[in-house]
């Protein structure tokens, strides 16, 4: 085994929980708990080096769950210590585990350091974003609450509208005209300075170019592939983003008694899956090409749906290869 120390870490808003196993004695497991911030993880390094004297942050490998901002301090603070940080998805290493009982975040530590002593062969080191993508992750979340926000003001009055309630929907309606109004300027200086962030990197400047040359992917569906991809540098295969964003296509079958439809799976990221649904219907509108395909699919008796998350899986592999080959997708005719 390469580390010669595997670290679990169960990280919430304040505190952290850590256990530490040796690749020695893998059964013998050190766990403590500290606070979420610098002072925190100065007492960590403090613990680690009492308990294991001589400890070396090249030869320990620090796995913690996908938690957002929570674990964002202390991968920094790993960064600053060029330790070794794995960031997994929490699903995985809750599957990986089988059925437990009870639930601490103790047993979370040493749950998590235990899948990554049996898995290391197969860790990801996570790697800074940058800060230029980091800012434009920031300014696309701030976006996407902005539109929950819009939206939860307007789909009651639409509904009231489809209620035949047009009194009361259009008093409703005006009461928050102003603040629908706001939301929709501060909406478009997002987007602006999302575009002043890309014209300050040339490089995802450039991505960003080539991802939009692809008929129906716009700048929300660009942007998002960009930042869970972190530039197309941790993933650049058409077939693993294809099975990210829930759009490929896995059979559901076992001996001769069950066969089940060919489906994609629900774990996934849904906000990608739902902008390349958008862009799916975006490019069978203006696409010569994937709209023969999909009218001639749906002529041999192919549900509308399937033949939609095919086009779905098009757009990412062309997405991909405009990437790799470093060249904006050019338009076919049917």
């Amino acid at each position: 085994m390469q580390y010669q120390y595997v670290i679990g870490m169960d990280i919430s808003k304040h505190n952290f929980d850590m256990a530490i196993l040796s690749a020695n004695s893998p059964e013998e497991i050190f766990h403590n708990a500290f606070s979420n911030d610098a002072k925190g993880f100065g007492e960590m390094m403090n613990f680690v080096n009492e308990m294991m004297p001589g400890f070396d942050c090249n030869k320990a490998l620090f796995c913690m769950e996908a938690t957002g901002l929570y674990c964002n301090a202390l991968l920094q603070f790993f960064q600053s210590q060029q330790a070794n940080a794995w960031v997994e998805n929490a699903i995985q290493i809750k599957r990986s585990l089988g059925l437990k009982r009870g639930k601490t975040d103790k047993v979370d530590s040493i749950s998590i350091a235990k899948y990554a002593f049996k898995n290391a062969e197969l860790v990801r080191l996570w790697k800074p974003s940058g800060a230029v993508l980091e800012k434009i992750k920031h300014l696309a979340t701030l976006r996407e609450r902005m539109v929950v926000t819009q939206k939860r003001l307007v789909t009651p009055i639409e509904e009231l509208r489809d209620a035949g309630q047009e009194k009361m929907a259009e008093y409703l309606h005006k009461s928050i005209k102003r603040s629908i109004t706001a939301i929709d300027a501060d909406l478009k200086k997002i987007e602006e300075k999302i575009m002043e962030c890309l014209k300050e990197d040339a490089s995802l400047n450039h991505l960003f170019a080539l991802i939009t040359s692809v008929v129906g992917i716009g700048f929300v569906t660009a942007i998002n592939l960009i930042i869970h991809t972190q530039g197309f540098n941790i993933m650049c295969d058409s077939r693993k983003l294809a099975c990210y964003c829930g759009v490929a296509p896995f059979p559901y079958q076992s001996g001769i008694s069950i066969k089940g439809r060919t489906k994609v799976s629900h774990m996934a990221n849904k906000k990608l899956k739902t902008n390349l649904h958008l862009a799916a219907l975006t490019a069978i509108k203006f696409d010569p090409q994937l709209k023969a395909y999909y009218d001639r699919k749906v002529l041999d008796g192919k549900a509308k749906m399937s033949v939609i998350n095919a086009v779905r899986f098009k757009l990412l592999a062309r997405v991909v290869s405009v990437v790799k080959n470093d060249r904006e997708y050019v338009k076919k005719t049917a």
